[in-house]
């Protein structure tokens, strides 16, 4: 599905609704072109502005009423940007509002149609199928989250009604690893990766990655993506061993923390 040169716009639009569709938010508003989200996590693309169409209204104009929305939702404004779909001009006037650039990020895709796929699990290792409630518990585990934060990010999760499956890698010392994959429009996304610090480089995530695909494979999709954070080399590595490759790269704006008085 996915070709080998360079991304046309309607190939980016694709992508962003598709990682959009799958990640559901909270709150959504569509306001003059653009997706504005809060979910009061730490999931970015759940909780920022995305822009898909040319805009109408004056940038200025639509920033002020993006924070005021954010600021009665009781969070800070963030926006997710592209050099495809984004007017050149936003993020500089995000940068001269004080708004913060980070996390560089690759949507990386991959034909998965004919790709040969190593399912064998270790001895001394257990793929189990979790269910959502689960699985989501298994990754804030990993990632050491609050419960509070736990509990926002399955509010959101559960708001999705397509197909998904979460995998945990346990070992005779517990969760190691686990991640999770929901398929739309013929294409399997992979989201949540996380292995626990001491148990990585061992490959566990690899075969996570292997037996999710397989999976979405099975539901009859053809291609996948997924979104890694450009610095880091390893997980893109394992990524390429798949077929995945970069189709484009985003970053977000984010609106510095008002000063307390």
């Amino acid at each position: 599905m996915f070709p080998s040169s360079l991304p046309s716009t309607n190939e980016v639009r694709f992508l962003e609704e598709l990682t959009l569709a799958t990640s559901p938010a909270i709150h959504q508003w569509l306001y003059d072109g653009w997706v504005v989200r809060a979910s009061g996590n730490d999931v970015r693309r759940a909780n920022s502005a995305t822009v898909f169409y040319p805009s109408s209204i004056a940038l200025e104009e639509k920033i002020d009423v993006v924070e005021e929305w954010y600021r009665l939702h009781q969070q800070g404004a963030m926006f997710r940007l592209n050099d495809t779909l984004t007017p050149p001009e936003l993020d500089g006037l995000l940068a001269r509002r004080g708004y913060t650039r980070e996390m560089d990020t690759f949507m990386m895709t991959a034909d998965i149609a004919s790709l040969a796929l190593d399912l064998a699990v270790p001895q001394g290792l257990r793929v189990l199928e979790r269910n959502s409630i689960d699985g989501i518990a298994d990754v804030h585990q990993l990632k050491g989250s609050t419960a509070t934060m736990a509990g926002r990010d399955a509010a959101r999760q559960s708001l999705w009604r397509g197909p998904e499956q979460y995998l945990a890698l346990k070992s005779i010392n517990g969760l190691v690893s686990g991640g999770m994959a929901r398929v739309q429009n013929g294409c399997v996304g992979i989201f949540t990766m996380r292995t626990a610090e001491k148990s990585r480089g061992k490959g566990y995530a690899g075969l996570l990655v292997a037996q999710l695909l397989a999976w979405g494979r099975a539901q009859g999709a053809r291609s996948a993506f997924l979104q890694v954070d450009q610095s880091n080399e390893v997980a893109i590595n394992l990524y390429r061993r798949f077929g995945f490759v970069p189709r484009y790269g985003y970053w977000q704006r984010v609106q510095a923390a008002p000063v307390r008085k």
